[in-house]
């Protein structure tokens, strides 16, 4: 056995909220030396180089979707072709939609403790294979633009990020659709994007929003991504027309069915270059980037999530 790595944010707000949690994990750890606190992107990288260098079977991530996304680039920028260690998600952020979507149970520290027993005992653990998304060299598990940007603007606006605050901002956002007021006039703007999936184009159209993952929830108990549960290998799609009556159809987007076609473009696959107009933002697991205006975003690698 090669041992578990485990990184942290000491400066996260919930590590700074609670120190003693953070010290209980780097006392149960394994090996002291596969313990580390990166508070730079450099620190972060040579973090990933020493896991590698010491090929670490488990890497354990305490932190949010934040901190998971960024320790996934440096991850596979570090290394590159070689074999990728399993990944055990800690739940120490304030928003862990990953974890929560693999219905991880318990706090940073039970998990933690689980994982470990199970490695020293069994010399394997439990895992499911999902597959990262990659776009401009960075790695996640959403992909969003248009009205997915502005949505989370609203929500960052809203207060500290939290399912709290998420509730909120969903709850602003329907309110402002039904009188048209800021947010909706905000988030509902239509712009041209034409958008080809594993070789089959759409066509230039107006969307409101493009929806990418390979996990099917994505917050609050909607479950709308649900195609991404047939094929780890593949992402499921969701770009929103112009027009499109997206309140009305929360129902359904709740219990996980199919939007109608004259609502979005529906489907899965392994490649979407995405060709619009002019520049435009999107997001990757709550992470803002630019694209020139063309960007590919495709699946891979596929990454063995612990499930103890």
């Amino acid at each position: 056995m090669s041992g578990i790595g485990l990184i942290s944010n000491p400066y996260s707000r919930k590590n700074r909220r609670n120190p003693s949690r953070l010290q209980k994990l780097i006392d149960i750890a394994p090996d002291k030396d596969l313990v580390k606190l990166p508070v730079s992107y450099e620190e972060m990288d040579n973090a990933m180089i020493h896991f590698r260098d010491r090929k670490i079977d488990i890497l354990a991530v305490n932190g949010g979707d934040g901190t998971v996304h960024v320790t996934l680039c440096a991850l596979i920028k570090a290394y590159g072709k070689k074999p990728l260690p399993k990944l055990a998600i800690l739940k120490g952020g304030t928003m862990n939609q990953t974890a929560t979507n693999l219905r991880i149970k318990g706090n940073s520290i039970e998990i933690f403790q689980r994982v470990i027993k199970a490695y020293k005992e069994k010399e394997q653990v439990k895992t499911k294979k999902i597959s990262l998304l990659k776009a401009n060299e960075k790695y996640g598990f959403i992909f969003g633009n248009g009205a997915v940007c502005a949505f989370m603007d609203v929500y960052h606006r809203s207060g500290d990020p939290s399912p709290l605050i998420a509730g909120k901002a969903l709850l602003s956002t329907i309110g402002s659709i039904v009188v048209k007021g800021r947010i909706y006039k905000e988030i509902f703007t239509p712009f041209i994007q034409e958008i080809t999936v594993d070789g089959f184009s759409f066509g230039k159209t107006p969307y409101l929003a493009t929806l990418i993952t390979t996990i099917p929830e994505l917050g609050l108990g909607f479950e709308v991504m649900h195609r991404a549960k047939q094929d780890h290998n593949k992402a499921h799609m969701i770009a929103f027309h112009e027009g499109a009556k997206i309140i009305t159809q929360v129902p359904r987007a709740w219990f996980g069915l199919s939007l109608p076609p004259d609502i979005a473009d529906d489907t899965t696959g392994k490649s979407f270059i995405i060709d619009c107009e002019k520049p435009f933002k999107f997001t990757l697991d709550g992470d803002f980037y630019t694209s020139s205006g063309k960007l590919v975003v495709e699946t891979g690698p596929v990454m063995d999530i612990v499930m103890e």
